[in-house]
């Protein structure tokens, strides 16, 4: 009996960490996805001619930045949220199926490589305080650009823009994510580096829902590229604003936190008094 009941406990615990495992995956597959699709629709709304592709990408540093903070355990995460993303920004644009789903493999898996070379070649523990990581980082910012961009030139010749130069497409490509990498992956690698112990992956969801609720934040990030080209006083009137933004969701982060800490501290002290 007590076999039998020991052996009915040990299953249901087995069935809840699968449950609250696979809450986690899909929840963190949710937050990716919201923030890159915000990102990629409003990168699509400014593109290089004649081939369509956009000007700056900077989903391609949430993707990247997102695996190489949380390691290969975000992977099928990072993996779902980046594909459905992008399908769905590409179906709201000019693209159509077969070009959506084409464009998804190759930004997810431009993701993926970038990752895994620096998790090679680099290490597990990669910071951004050493300057043989840094340069490992843009190595692999490069490879992983000039990889995915020849896959989407093939699909933009088979499936989008078939009489754009092949040679266009693929420079069009890597520069726009290459940018969008070296730009915004520190941004998600520091934020999780600043934090004094290492960032659950409920909290990193909860992150994940604060950037994206900051969509506001995107336009000028993409607007301050683009200022670059037109006048440094827009820029960098706009690179202030966007530096406001990212400083009031890190804030709101920590705040949450604090107050987390706080309620359990309470608890902690009423139970003993009782």
């Amino acid at each position: 009996m007590r076999r039998d009941q020991r052996e009915q406990v040990q299953g249901q615990a087995a069935v809840a960490d699968t449950t609250r495992r696979w809450t986690g995956l899909l929840g963190l597959a949710l937050a990716v996805g919201v923030t890159y699709f915000v990102g990629a629709w409003l990168s699509l709304g400014l593109v290089t001619v004649p081939d369509g592709v956009a000007v700056f990408w900077p989903a391609a540093g949430i993707s990247s930045g997102i695996l190489i903070a949380l390691g290969r355990g975000a992977r099928l995460s990072v993996t779902i949220g980046t594909m459905a993303a992008t399908i769905a920004a590409n179906l709201l644009g000019d693209r159509n199926l077969l070009a959506s789903v084409s464009f998804a493999v190759c930004n997810a898996a431009e993701a993926l490589i970038i990752a895994g070379l620096i998790e090679r070649y680099v290490g597990a523990n990669f910071t951004l305080d050493r300057l043989r990581h840094v340069l490992g980082f843009l190595l692999a910012a490069v490879a992983g650009t000039a990889v995915s961009g020849t896959a989407a030139t093939a699909a933009y010749k088979l499936f989008h823009s078939p009489t754009a130069p092949v040679l266009t497409i693929w420079q069009h490509w890597l520069a726009s994510d290459a940018v969008g990498v070296v730009a915004v992956a520190p941004l998600v690698i520091g934020l999780t580096a600043a934090l004094p112990r290492p960032l659950p992956r409920s909290e990193f969801i909860e992150g994940g829902a604060v950037c994206s609720s900051r969509s506001d934040a995107m336009p000028f990030a993409v607007i301050a590229v683009s200022g670059c080209f037109i006048s440094w006083e827009i820029a960098a009137a706009v690179a202030a604003r966007l530096i406001s933004l990212l400083l009031r969701s890190c804030s709101s982060i920590a705040f949450e936190r604090a107050r987390r800490a706080s309620l359990s501290l309470r608890s902690a002290n009423n139970a003993a008094s009782t």
